[in-house]
């Protein structure tokens, strides 16, 4: 909770709708979600902010919400690590606060606080403070002090105890490490208890365990985990690696319906990834149509029908990856925050974040593949050219999508903008347009066959100029090429086939969306670590 990592574009209650549509059972009934909803925002004070997106709420709303997120599942333990970071004195207290009505509840909540002031300190139940991977002390935050001064370590008056046993641990006052460590026994002496009689929480016995196990989440250990912990303890025989096994709430069927409507909420809010796309498509469609008004029609501007179908070939590779290629990066804490909680599984997000960003592409495409087609007056005679050549620009914006994709599961935002473009390079020189494989070294060619704008670059040509399109009219003294045929022997394109130019699209979209999600599970598993 160093960070509170919630989604931006949604509203409080959305937030909360989709949590608990994903971690309460569906065998709950909306009607009872929608109360246990209702009953959380109002226990923490945000049911008035409730349509309000997350990316305008204060510090302290964020942290109420992001416990809120984690309260819909009940969960008997609650890790927090650093709840109070980046909040002003008062709200750190409202925090605090908020935590102890927790506790209070029969919660056991624990959490990580670094430098808590006076104030904040004298509100632990419980301290255990760590020094070089130590306990140098577990007990009551008021038995801290006699707990010091047993050693002669007297703090001084109206200084914060936190930072008095801060100071202490870190060796500035002197080394007193292994007396300290021997005095609280690495953290077995329980004398310093605020109830020296009280036996160790069965809570904390549980909390030892799936410590243990590796299986604590940074905000909260589900319910089910909770539940197993206790059945282990009837029955030792058990095996503890059996009793951490996590399982999700819904179907991954559900999760997938569930995140590809949270998905169309972001898209349609944002500003960047959909409208800004799309007025990109539109804007840049109208200037190439007008700058290329009519070609398509005249033998003499062969050459700049096939530079027209180039710059489409490159414009929509790029636009394409750029648009995704940060989706991962940006979303990689939210990812493993909501992963880690058990709230989805990792290939149902994967499949509603590639699902929900194709029709939007696609629509991207066809706006600018309709005007330009139009404009430049391309063959309208014949509709499967239509067809085939919208169909190519789909597959090309597509493969380049997935490379976007790859990309941004496989690195961060800096690394992915200075080597994403730089791993198109080479498909774009072996493209046909700069070198045509017969004029290529022999060395290189076996490039040509796997460059996707290779076939994308085909693929539009045939469309428009293949399938023995007849003479074209010339109205200067000579063209070379008033048979398209001539210009596709020239290209080196006069025995392309355009279907399996489809077949290597389909291919390569699928092989990279794959490599796609291993990379993103890499990622995820590298952050835990």
């Amino acid at each position: 909770m160093q960070n509170d990592q919630l989604q931006p574009l949604l509203t409080v209650l959305e937030a909360m709708n989709v949590a608990a549509n994903l971690k309460l059972s569906t065998k709950t009934s909306p009607r009872k979600k929608q109360e246990r909803v209702e009953e959380i925002l109002n226990s923490m004070g945000l049911w008035k902010n409730r349509h309000v997106r997350t990316e305008k709420l204060s510090g302290g709303q964020r942290k109420r919400l992001s416990i809120a997120l984690e309260l819909l599942k009940n969960p008997q333990i609650m890790f927090f690590d650093e709840p109070t970071s980046g909040l002003d004195s008062l709200t750190s207290k409202q925090c605090v606060m908020l935590l102890k009505q927790l506790a209070s509840t029969g919660r056991t909540i624990v959490c990580t606080i670094h430098q808590p002031s006076a104030m904040l300190f004298e509100m632990f139940d419980h301290v255990y403070v760590l020094a070089r991977g130590h306990c140098v002390y577990q007990g009551g935050a008021k038995e801290l002090l006699p707990y010091l001064k047993d050693i002669d370590l007297v703090c001084p008056p109206y200084h914060n105890p936190a930072d008095f046993i801060l100071e202490v641990a870190s060796g500035d006052l002197g080394d007193y490490f292994e007396v300290l460590l021997s005095k609280s026994e690495n953290g077995t002496n329980l004398d310093w208890r605020q109830h020296k009689r009280e036996s160790i929480n069965p809570s904390m016995e549980h909390i030892d365990k799936m410590m243990n196990c590796g299986q604590v989440t940074p905000v909260s250990v589900p319910w089910v985990i909770f539940q197993r912990m206790r059945s282990v303890d009837r029955n030792e025989q058990e095996p503890l690696v059996h009793c951490c096994q996590s399982e999700y709430s819904t179907s991954q069927f559900n999760q997938l319906i569930v995140l590809l409507k949270r998905n169309y909420i972001i898209l349609s809010r944002d500003r960047t990834l959909t409208y800004s796309r799309i007025a990109t498509h539109l804007l840049i469609a109208l200037f190439i149509g007008f700058l290329y008004y009519g070609i398509g029609i005249e033998a003499q501007n062969m050459l700049n029908n096939f530079n027209y179908l180039f710059f489409s070939v490159m414009f929509l590779m790029m636009t394409a990856f750029n648009c995704v290629s940060t989706t991962f990066p940006s979303e990689l804490p939210i990812i493993s925050r909501e992963h880690f909680n058990k709230w989805y599984s990792l290939k149902a997000y994967y499949l509603a974040v590639t699902l929900a960003d194709i029709p939007i592409q696609i629509f991207a495409t066809f706006l600018y593949a309709v005007i330009t087609y139009t404009l430049t007056k391309q063959p309208t005679d014949e509709p499967y050219r239509i067809a085939y050549f919208m169909f190519m620009c789909v597959l090309i914006s597509l493969v380049a999508q997935s490379f976007g994709l790859f990309i941004g599961a496989s690195m961060d935002v800096k690394n992915g903008v200075i080597f994403g473009p730089f791993c198109f390079l080479p498909f774009t020189i072996f493209s046909g347009f700069f070198v045509q494989l017969s004029a290529a070294h022999p060395y290189f060619r076996w490039v040509f066959h796997i460059s996707f704008l290779k076939y994308g670059l085909e693929g539009l040509v045939l469309a428009v100029l293949g399938y023995r399109r007849g003479k074209l009219p010339c109205e200067a003294e000579y063209c070379h090429y008033v048979y398209p045929r001539h210009f596709l022997r020239t290209m080196d394109m006069e025995y392309a086939d355009y279907w399996l130019a489809v077949m290597f699209m389909i291919s390569l979209i699928a092989l990279i969306r794959v490599a796609a999600f291993f990379a993103l599970s890499i990622q995820i598993r590298r952050g835990r670590s």
